[in-house]
C-alpha cells in the first residue's frame, strides 16, 4: 500500500518565525517612529464629571461643574447617568440632577456623552440602587432596561447629547459588581440602539489590562482608559512610564479591522491613586501617585498620542485642591491646557 507522509516543517524554523514575529510586534508597538509627524493630531479634551465623587470630596457639585464650564472653560463632557439616583425609588425617577447638568453644558455649547448602564464611572463601579438589589437576576435586567429606556427617551433630542455610552468597562472585574454578563450586555446596547438610532453608542475598556476585543466590535466608538501611576493592592506604588504614548494608537490601529469607529481616551488619570477614600488619605501620601510635576508630564503624554480625543480623570479632585487646600497649581496648569485647545 502507497502511503503519503507530510513532512513536518523543522521546529527550529517554527521557533523563528514565532520569534521574529514577537520582535516586530514589540517594535511596533514600543519603538518611536523615524520620522516625524508633519501635520499634529488636533486634540478634543474633555473630562469625566460625576456629582457623586464631587459631592464625597465636601464640594457643592453645581458650582464646581460651573467652575469647570467657565473657568477651566470644558466644552467635551462624560457624565454617567447613575442608576441609584436617577430612580431611588422603583418607579419613580428623578431627573433634577441631570437636568441641570445637560442643560448648563448646553447653555454654553458644550456636548455630552451621556453613561448609562449599571456599571459607570467611579467607585463602587455599580450603582444598583438599594430597591433593585435583592431582585432576581432576570428581574433586575428588566428594571435596568426600564431605567436604561426612560433615560434615552428623556435625552435623545437633548442639544448636549453627542454620544450614548452603555456600562463602563463592562468586562473588567473592577469594583462592588455581579460576574459580566456578555449577552445582556449585547442587549443593553441593541435596547439603545433601537431608541435612538442617530447618536454613536460608545463604551469602554481597560487601556493596560485588555485586549479591547471583547467589547470594541460591538458598538461604534471604543474609549479606553489610561492610568500612569497606581498602586498595588499590598500599597505599592506601580508606574506605566514604561508604555510610550504611541503605544496606545498602535494597538488600535493592529485591531482596526474589528472596530467600527476610532479609539477615543475615555479615562486619563489625572489625579492621584488612592486606597482609601480621597478625604481619608493625607496630602502626602496621595501625591506619591499624583502630583503638579506628574500632571505636566501626562498632559505632554497626551499631546504625544496621537489620539484626538481624550477624556481626563480627576477635575473634581483639581478644584477640591483649589478650593479646600489653597493649591490652584492643578487647576491653573489645566485651565492652561484646556485654553491651548478651546474650540
Amino acid at each position: 500500500m502507497l502511503s503519503l507522509h507530510l513532512r513536518p516543517a523543522p521546529i527550529l524554523t517554527i521557533c523563528i518565525l514565532v520569534g521574529v514575529s514577537i520582535v516586530l510586534l514589540i517594535a511596533f508597538l514600543w519603538l518611536p517612529l523615524p520620522w516625524k509627524t508633519k501635520t499634529p493630531v488636533a486634540l478634543a479634551p474633555g473630562v469625566t464629571f460625576s456629582q457623586t465623587y464631587a459631592t464625597s470630596l465636601g464640594l457643592n457639585w453645581r458650582e464646581t461643574l460651573t467652575a469647570i464650564l467657565d473657568d477651566l472653560g470644558v466644552r467635551r463632557f462624560r457624565i454617567p447617568a447613575y442608576w441609584s439616583i436617577v430612580e431611588p425609588v422603583e418607579g419613580s425617577f428623578d431627573w433634577s440632577s441631570l437636568d441641570f447638568q445637560m442643560d448648563e453644558i448646553a447653555r454654553r455649547g458644550g456636548r455630552v456623552t451621556l453613561a448609562v448602564g449599571l456599571k459607570l464611572p467611579r467607585w463602587p463601579e455599580c450603582w444598583m440602587p438599594t430597591w433593585a438589589a435583592e431582585l432576581p437576576t432576570a428581574e433586575e435586567h428588566v428594571a435596568r432596561n426600564t431605567y436604561i429606556t426612560a433615560v434615552v427617551e428623556r435625552y435623545r433630542a437633548h442639544p448636549a447629547l453627542e454620544s450614548w455610552q452603555v456600562e463602563n468597562e463592562a468586562f473588567f472585574r473592577f469594583g462592588e459588581c455581579p460576574e459580566p454578563d456578555r449577552a445582556f450586555f449585547k442587549q443593553e446596547i441593541s435596547l439603545v440602539r433601537d431608541l435612538d438610532p442617530h447618536h454613536p453608542i460608545f463604551t469602554t475598556d481597560s487601556g493596560e489590562l485588555s485586549t479591547w476585543l471583547a467589547t470594541g466590535p460591538l458598538v461604534d466608538r471604543l474609549g479606553v482608559s489610561v492610568y500612569r501611576v497606581v498602586r498595588s493592592p499590598q500599597g505599592s506604588v506601580l508606574s506605566y512610564d514604561w508604555i510610550p504614548p504611541h503605544w496606545y494608537a498602535r494597538r488600535a490601529a493592529l485591531i482596526a479591522p474589528w472596530l467600527r469607529g476610532p479609539i477615543s481616551i475615555s479615562e486619563f488619570q489625572m489625579e492621584p491613586w488612592v486606597q482609601r477614600g480621597v478625604t481619608e488619605t493625607p496630602l502626602e501620601e496621595q501625591f506619591e501617585t499624583f502630583n503638579i510635576q506628574r500632571m505636566q508630564k501626562n498632559f505632554a503624554f497626551a499631546e504625544r498620542m496621537g489620539i484626538r480625543e481624550i477624556s481626563f480623570w480627576g477635575v473634581e479632585w483639581w478644584w477640591w485642591m483649589n478650593t479646600q487646600h489653597n493649591d490652584p497649581s492643578f487647576w491653573n496648569h489645566a485651565k492652561l491646557f484646556f485654553t491651548r485647545y478651546a474650540p
